[in-house]
């Protein structure tokens, strides 16, 4: 089994390295860069200006708490496993356990740094910053670890403890990051140490050769393999995967907008892709919300400006696969309709999306009053977004081969 894991994780991280470097292009990296700069810049600057208030804790320790949530646990199990490995089910399980280990290695990273971020907080609460930010990654790191032995015992379901569950875990964590934010944070790290030696107590030997439920870890594994390569397939093309399709009749009435005429073939057939594919509606919903929040949340203008105008470029540029998204079938290429139409009629959609995202990020600034930063905020948006459509957009599809 050891040779196993070992084959299994090199294909693994050779897989994941291939696809990453498509995630992490000059672009998006550049972007990444500018956008922890002034989210630091940002923090910087609330942290100054915060006043101790009973809503501040419990917050802190729902963002602490909430972390625990990322990271599962990835087995590598493939739907083969459940019929050649099935008479060696009990030495299975030490591939599981190398697999969890594994697991951990990310979300405790993860966790350690933003439990260093909470250390201006502290001081803010009156706390030791240093030690608290300390005992507080020790406390992340031992919840995490019972996370994760709750998702590997969920596949041992005669062994699992009954009073073992995830929700149950989460809500520990923040009473016990509450408590610790009031008190002192060695309360949390000396509750989530209990609660991990003590469930590593009750496990024992109990991965029995009978107790693995092979279908329900392989779809599990199957679920957390799609979410992650359908975060690949928004930067380039995965083989084998599509992303999902949901006919929302609700929003039939927007592709009235779009006449039914020969000239607008194209920005027809791509504003109900665009409607109906989940991996490019969702995304730009979900981008609208987060960046809304930030917005918020930044009280210098240019600051704000910069960041309406990255959160615009992000969906523009994770819209961009959309353009082909339609070359694979084949009645696309009979239409008689030029190339040129096709790349307008995208450019069109991207213009109309990244306007909308730019007037939707300013609402919450609207919300609360701050006209001029929600100005900005527009304004700075509505400009990438039409630098984006007008230039960037043109000449990114010249390139790709047809």
């Amino acid at each position: 089994m050891g040779e196993l894991w070992r084959g299994r994780l090199r294909r693994h991280q050779k897989t994941q390295f291939k696809y990453l470097q498509f995630v992490f292009n000059d672009h998006f990296v550049l972007v990444l860069v500018i956008l922890a700069g002034a989210l630091l810049y940002g923090y910087s600057q609330l942290v100054k200006t915060l006043a101790v208030t009973w809503w501040l804790r419990p917050l802190l320790a729902l963002i602490l708490s909430g972390l625990l949530s990322l990271g599962s646990l990835a087995s590598l199990a493939q739907a083969a496993d459940a019929t050649f490995l099935l008479p060696q089910t009990g030495a299975f399980a030490k591939l599981l356990l190398k697999a969890r280990r594994y697991s951990l290695l990310l979300p405790l990273a993860v966790l350690a740094l933003a439990a260093v971020a909470t250390a201006p907080m502290l001081q803010v609460l009156g706390l030791e910053p240093l030690v608290g930010a300390g005992l507080l990654a020790l406390a992340l790191w031992a919840f995490k670890d019972v996370d994760l032995w709750l998702q590997l015992l969920r596949f041992y379901p005669a062994f699992l403890p009954r009073w073992a569950n995830r929700w149950l875990l989460l809500a520990l964590a923040f009473v016990a990051s509450c408590a610790g934010l009031w008190l002192h944070p060695v309360i949390t790290a000396a509750v989530a140490l209990i609660l991990d030696l003590t469930l590593r107590w009750q496990i024992g030997d109990h991965f029995d050769a009978a107790g693995l439920n092979w279908l329900s870890l392989i779809g599990f594994e199957e679920r957390r393999q799609g979410r992650l390569y359908r975060f690949y397939n928004l930067f380039t093309d995965v083989p084998g995967l599509g992303g999902g399709v949901r006919r929302r009749r609700y929003l039939d009435s927007l592709l009235r907008l779009v006449p039914k005429t020969h000239a607008h073939t194209w920005g027809f057939l791509y504003l109900r892709g665009f409607l109906r594919r989940t991996e490019f509606s969702g995304l730009v919903v979900r981008l609208w919300v987060i960046g809304a929040v930030v917005l918020t949340l930044a009280k210098p203008l240019w600051l704000v400006a910069l960041l309406a105008a990255l959160f615009v470029y992000l969906v523009g540029f994770q819209l961009l696969p959309l353009a082909k998204a339609s070359d694979d079938i084949v009645f696309t290429h009979l239409y008689p309709v030029g190339q040129a139409a096709k790349a307008a009629a995208f450019g069109h959609l991207t213009l109309g999306v990244l306007l909308l995202l730019a007037v939707g990020q300013s609402l919450g600034l609207l919300a609360l009053g701050r006209l001029a930063a929600a100005g900005v905020a527009l304004g700075g948006g509505a400009a990438l977004a039409v630098a984006f459509a007008v230039w960037y957009v043109p000449l990114r599809l010249g390139k790709q081969p047809r």
